[in-house]
């Protein structure tokens, strides 16, 4: 049985694969999209934080024009980029489809174009020899944003290539990807919502979530503060965090004040289902403590 490529795929949504370049953007390119102080920490500690993945999330321009600065000739004649996030191992998650519709040669660079590294927090030597490439992000094969895997194979350095790949997976809709540990668990609150919409897509969260009790942390990624929360009872956490989900502060006052589409969970300690309602409300105040958040941060008690 033939495998299912990349390029077939582009030819479903009539795009001829001699006019896509793909690419694949490293998360070891940290200094590249500017000194983020989290960021750049996860990554340093060696976490399982997909940070192209993040950027495509929070801050999609400054992916967009990060990948616009290029040498000269880059892209050849490419009238689309296929843009990809690494994955585990050597494969490659799909973001989208990007048009090239020009480019500024380096000679033509203005003020303006100095402004939007400076913006974007982007080296601002690239003003002195590179081209901006006009990039637009297109609705192309939107559907099978965050959903298509497809293998890139062990050259990863070599980052913009027109070779076709192989289709690994296409994930369900809403799919989050696999559960992996409790330790890395570190959700935005879109992919919470992804998850409690549909759990069908998401079997390994949802057995991993509401199968333990324990301590959670939000955090706020304005501004850093923090909150610690405590989960017991049906459902475990994942019954805790659905009321997060729905109303973005589950009924606590500090919460309610602020954006939730701000908020990052992820796991500080779980206790097994038979562990008491007393034990867990002890842990969550031992954390509390550890990290300040009733002085520092959003815990009011």
């Amino acid at each position: 049985m033939n495998k299912l490529t990349f390029h077939a795929l582009l030819r479903v949504y009539g795009l001829e694969p001699s006019d896509v370049r793909l690419v694949r953007h490293g998360n070891t390119e940290l200094k590249a999209f500017g000194p983020d102080p989290a960021k750049l920490q996860r990554a340093l500690k060696g976490e399982k934080d997909n940070f192209v993945l993040r950027e495509f999330h929070e801050d999609k321009d400054r992916l967009t024009e990060y990948t616009a600065w290029q040498p000269p000739n880059k892209f050849g004649s490419a009238k689309f980029l296929a843009i990809f996030s690494p994955a585990r191992g050597t494969t490659s998650l799909f973001l989208g489809i990007w048009q090239l519709l020009g480019e500024t040669k380096n000679s033509d660079l203005t003020l303006k174009h100095q402004a939007l590294l400076k913006k974007h927090r982007l080296p601002m030597t690239w003003f002195e020899n590179s081209v901006r490439y006009h990039l637009q992000q297109t609705e192309l094969m939107n559907e099978l944003s965050e959903r298509l895997v497809i293998e890139w194979g062990h050259a990863t350095r070599n980052w913009a290539q027109w070779r076709d790949k192989t289709v690994v997976e296409i994930k369900p809709v809403n799919s989050i990807g696999e559960f992996t540990s409790y330790d890395r668990v570190l959700l935005s609150f879109a992919d919470l919502r992804r998850l409690i919409k549909d759990k069908d897509s998401n079997v390994s969260w949802f057995n991993a979530l509401s199968s333990v009790n324990g301590v959670y942390l939000i955090q706020h990624k304005l501004d850093g503060r923090l909150y610690v929360g405590a989960a017991y009872g049906k459902g475990g956490i994942l019954g805790r965090w659905e009321a997060y989900a729905n109303a973005g502060h589950a009924g606590n006052k500090l919460l309610r004040e602020l954006d939730a589409h701000h908020f990052e969970f992820s796991v500080l300690e779980i206790a097994p289902s038979t562990m008491s309602q007393d034990d867990v409300t002890a842990r969550e105040t031992r954390w509390k403590e550890c990290l300040g958040t009733r002085a520092f941060g959003l815990n009011e008690n």
